[in-house]
């Protein structure tokens, strides 16, 4: 099945806004039915471009899914063009318009025209509402393709997509095979590495397709399984992820939806120990990883962010005479913190990081990108020295993911 995208919006190409909705879909699509996307076409707010894009990829296409310009104001033309493109007028829903019009009387805000017109659709095209907004989905059918029209706000659009464009996608499927899919991610590994580690793997397992994302700071390895039967190939992708993991070693974190700070904190749940935090070049990215996951509090004690040098004696406990002697970009000043704010907290495990983030400061000794790591724990206090690369925030990034994968060995043994 040959499936395609079309994203439109003016925003999507002057880089006002990113596109996060192909990647909801794609992970999806591969994950429920073992279908890729094929070709993928993001188009501006122009008429004539979006009905070119429709013509374009219904040429070829047995399924597309076309996002965005489904809302109430003038810029919003994917409607009206799917209307031209089908040679058909557009109608209105009475089902849609009745849904927008309680949705709006439930919230208390006056229904106007412009809003009205998200219920008008191109006429013979198959309607489903949308109970996380106003625009409606709508489907059409032209020869052996088959449309799919959703609204492109991120929460709308991963509410149709999840609940009603990839089911049915995956009961037009027509096939014998099964496909299983296992993401394996990797941190500290470069994606050239990652390929070289894998690649007597590819060649043992041609039933398997190897793909590789950079996700930075993580790499990760994609491996989809093929088999006759869904036992097979589950059989499959689990003998090729057990020795993946083996080559990988202990750069591979975790698999599929977990990430890095939640494995950290599942380990220290399990010892029943706490984390706490001195956070200086990193300004309380590691804290904001940690409690983006559920119940990290039964985990993470909390964190000083200790910027200036006051704070690193107010709160982390490092000694001015330290400071004045090494400063604050040193391993002392990294093994100080970390064992300070163990101390004042009485938590079993404490980590610190201190560094020229950039793109201003460094010395002679210690450049833009150096940074301190220090990692408290029962058996005393290690300070790994690291220099990274890139701008400030990439440099904070890729700190913050060193200074828990640290913490992760460590607890893993």
């Amino acid at each position: 099945m040959r499936i395609e995208t079309i994203c439109t919006g003016d925003e999507l190409l002057t880089g006002l806004t990113s596109d996060t909705n192909s990647r909801f879909f794609q992970e999806a699509l591969l994950d429920r039915t073992g279908l890729t996307v094929r070709r993928g076409a993001v188009v501006g707010d122009d008429r004539q471009d979006i009905i070119d894009a429709i013509d374009l990829a219904v040429s070829r296409a047995d399924v597309v899914l076309v996002s965005g310009g489904l809302g109430p104001t003038s810029d919003d033309l994917t409607a009206e063009c799917a209307a031209s493109a089908a040679g058909v007028p557009l109608v209105q829903s009475e089902e849609a318009l009745r849904h927008i019009e309680e949705r709006f009387k439930a919230r208390g805000i006056v229904l106007s025209d412009n809003n009205r017109r998200q219920a008008l659709v191109p006429r013979g095209a198959e309607v489903v509402l949308n109970t996380e907004g106003s625009a409606p989905m709508f489907i059409q059918s032209r020869g052996g393709c088959v449309l799919f029209f959703v609204p492109g706000v991120p929460r709308e659009y991963r509410y149709l997509v999840g609940e009603h464009v990839v089911p049915r996608i995956a009961a037009r499927k027509v096939t014998t095979e099964v496909r299983k899919l296992a993401l394996l991610k990797t941190v500290g590994l470069p994606e050239s590495h990652l390929d070289e580690r894998v690649r007597p793997l590819a060649a043992k397992y041609p039933q398997v397709l190897f793909g590789f994302r950079t996700h930075p700071p993580e790499n990760h390895l994609k491996l989809l399984a093929t088999g006759a039967t869904e036992a097979e190939a589950n059989e499959l992708l689990e003998r090729v992820v057990a020795e993946a993991r083996v080559v990988l070693g202990p750069t591979c974190f975790g698999r599929d939806a977990q990430t890095l700070p939640g494995v950290v904190l599942a380990r220290l749940e399990e010892r029943k120990e706490f984390l706490a935090l001195a956070e200086s070049c990193t300004g309380g990215m590691m804290a904001e990883q940690l409690t983006s996951q559920p119940g990290a509090s039964e985990s993470f004690y909390g964190c000083a962010c200790t910027y200036r040098e006051e704070a690193k004696t107010k709160w982390a406990g490092v000694p001015e005479g330290l400071l004045a002697q090494f400063g604050a970009v040193s391993s002392e000043s990294a093994e100080a913190m970390a064992r300070g704010v163990r101390e004042s907290t009485g938590v079993q495990w404490a980590v610190s990081t201190t560094g020229w983030a950039g793109p201003g400061g460094g010395d002679a000794e210690n450049a833009v990108g150096t940074v301190y790591i220090g990692i408290a724990g029962p058996s005393g206090v290690t300070v790994h020295k690291h220099r990274f690369h890139g701008d400030r925030e990439r440099v904070r990034s890729f700190a913050s993911a060193t200074a828990l994968d640290l913490l992760r060995k460590q607890l893993q043994g």
